[in-house]
């Protein structure tokens, strides 16, 4: 049974493949929007504060 070649070393990608990749990502960000967008959050009051975790003496608490 033959042996599987295996893959050769790619060479470094010459700036107009890289420039033809971030044009298809540009692309495809463009096509998901508005799927893109995060999610709108309304908050109606300040969060609770952070409960202490040292005493006035510099002791760790719970």
């Amino acid at each position: 049974m033959p042996q599987p070649k295996t893959p050769q070393h790619s060479k470094p990608k010459a700036p107009a493949d890289v420039s033809h990749r971030e044009a298809a990502l540009d692309e495809a960000l463009d096509e998901s929007f508005p799927a893109s967008d995060p999610v709108a959050i309304s908050v109606d009051r300040n969060p609770a504060p952070e409960p202490k975790r040292h005493d006035s003496h510099g002791k760790q608490t719970r």
